[in-house]
């Protein structure tokens, strides 16, 4: 058994010894792969920068973006390639990357990249210049790209009320328990498309709805200079206040460029196309137009600064006659006459105390208003009188007298009317220093418009001027068998428009030789070009001023 043992143990360590003397040594080798590179160019007359206005420019709160084309021309796909990015300039408000990933670009192919810029709100008007190329990790990148892009600042809406005005109140006077319409414009007078804008009318009370209006209104988006009119039928009560004010409420996405707008209202007053509002414009790359409701001569009227001596002492009558009864009406007249009352407060200097305003006046009313002239002129010294009347004329057929035709008055028959040459020698006969008479009128027998007052005459006739007494100077519209027409863009007659502009112009400040050279030249210049037709204005002194009254001023 131990013969055995120790064989057994003889064989493992020879086999062991074996082992270990045949066993090789493990061997250290590398192996390196080929490397097949890419080849990347960008593709010629590819590269174009993309704004989503398409203006060339980065706007803020804009997505813009670097668009060009990338071919791998070589033997390997391009792995791991980035598009580096750097700016200078006014990038303050840029919002980019440095570094763009990019999908795999197998060779043989063409590929789109688009390396993005954004316009942040804060971003400056300015430009950048900036360089992009492709990088690949082996240094297969392209050749950079390299620009120069322009950058502008927010272009905020400016959303507000451009104008409004009041119509249809019964005549022209804002009464209680009387129905009347507000018309309001509302304009984007900045360079900003305005998003989710919204108009509402929020009353105060005791003025009411009718009609079924809505209260607030979107209106979706609005564009620079792009306007929205709106009309509200509304109606106060008994107990409304004396002055109402109503306000437009105005808003939009941003919540902080609308500008919403209380239109005050006063029971009593005369209202028409002569309330506006005054707008700050805003112009830089879109032309912003303010719009109006109104003439440009309702707005913007000037304010006296120096007192006027003469207005306590001055004093006014305007009759204003538009809706007649028995014969057509005459368009714009009561414009006329509310235009002209606030030209005579707020530029000559006139108290309002010193005005009779007469709109649609009736005949008792029209001679109970030259009544009131007789009265006060000789209540006070040394007195001016001034009389303003738009409204229809007409002559005597008999004996071709120019009458006044009141509202209630017929055009067939004088005798409804009030004679020209009684009204001149009323105001002659008063103790006035000077007496200054503007006659929106013609006494043809023809309309503001087209056609004639009374029906059954197809002729113009040429009605006599009237004679001026006194103190006195006339300034009319027409001549002879002339039409005083209506200039309709300015919703005013001709005549009273080139007025108010005259007026509007100097601030008052013009002598009364110098007004009336104005109003016949563009008065006669004008109609023939708005209504091919003519009308000469003229001014006719009496016969005792000789050349005195050229230096007159209405002040």
């Amino acid at each position: 058994m131990k013969k055995q043992h120790l064989t057994l143990l003889a064989c493992l360590f020879a086999s062991n010894m074996f082992a270990q003397t045949n066993v090789s040594k493990p061997m250290s080798f590398k192996i390196e792969k080929e490397v097949v590179p890419p080849m990347l160019n960008i593709v010629p007359n590819t590269q174009t920068f993309v704004d989503q206005d398409m203006n060339g420019v980065i706007d803020a709160n804009e997505k813009c973006a670097i668009r060009f084309q990338v071919s791998n021309d070589g033997a390997g796909d391009g792995y791991g390639c980035v598009a580096r990015l750097t700016a200078t300039g006014a990038k303050d408000g840029l919002i980019f990357s440095e570094t763009t990933p990019l999908p795999v670009i197998p060779h043989g192919t063409k590929q789109w990249i688009e390396v993005p810029l954004i316009g942040s709100e804060e971003l400056q008007t300015g430009e950048i210049e900036f360089s992009v190329y492709i990088d690949e990790p082996n240094g297969f990148g392209t050749d950079p790209i390299t620009g120069v892009v322009g950058t502008h600042k927010l272009r905020a809406p400016y959303v507000q009320v451009a104008s409004y005005k009041v119509v249809g109140a019964k005549g022209g006077k804002l009464n209680r328990r009387e129905m009347f319409k507000l018309q309001v414009i509302v304009q984007n007078t900045d360079q900003g498309t305005a998003e989710n804008v919204t108009v509402g009318l929020q009353l105060p009370e005791n003025v009411n709805w009718t009609g079924g209006s809505e209260e607030f209104i979107n209106i979706g988006t609005l564009k620079p200079n792009e306007t929205k009119t709106f009309e509200y039928e509304l109606l106060a009560n008994q107990r409304a206040a004396d002055q109402i004010d109503i306000q437009v409420a105005l808003a939009e996405s941003y919540g902080r460029f609308a500008k919403s707008a209380d239109i005050p209202l006063q029971f009593g007053q005369y209202v028409g196309s002569s309330i506006a509002m005054n707008v700050e414009r805003k112009d830089e790359d879109v032309a912003i137009k303010k719009v109006s409701l109104v003439s440009d001569v309702d707005e913007n009227i000037p304010v006296i600064v120096v007192p006027n001596v003469n207005g306590n002492n001055t004093f006014v009558l305007i009759v204003a006659n538009e809706h007649y009864t028995q014969v057509a009406g005459v368009p714009f007249a009561i414009n006329d006459g509310n235009t002209f009352r606030e030209y005579c407060i707020k530029t000559l200097g006139i108290s309002s105390k010193n005005i009779r305003y007469l709109p649609d006046a009736t005949g008792n009313q029209l001679k109970a208003g030259v009544k009131w002239l007789e009265s006060v002129t000789e209540a006070f010294d040394n007195p001016q009188v001034i009389v303003y009347y738009a409204g229809h004329g007409i002559p005597d057929e008999a004996t071709k007298s120019a009458y006044l035709l009141p509202v209630d008055g017929n055009g067939s028959d004088v005798t409804t009317g009030y004679k020209l040459d009684n009204l001149y020698a009323t105001l002659g006969n008063m103790p006035a220093s000077r007496i200054t008479v503007f006659m929106d009128a013609c006494f043809s027998g023809s309309k503001r418009e087209q056609g004639m007052i009374a029906e059954a005459r197809g002729v113009a006739l040429k009605a006599k001027a009237g004679e001026p007494q006194g103190k006195m100077v006339v300034f009319s519209a027409a001549q002879g068998d002339e039409t005083a027409y209506p200039n309709r863009e300015q919703q005013h007659g001709l005549f009273t428009y080139y007025l108010l502009k005259k007026l509007q112009e100097t601030k008052g400040d013009i002598s009364l030789k110098a007004l009336g050279d104005y109003l016949t030249k563009q008065v006669s210049q004008q109609s023939l070009l708005l209504n091919s037709k003519k009308q000469t204005p003229c001014v006719i002194p009496s016969n005792i001023l000789g050349s005195e009254w050229q230096n007159w001023t209405l002040k």
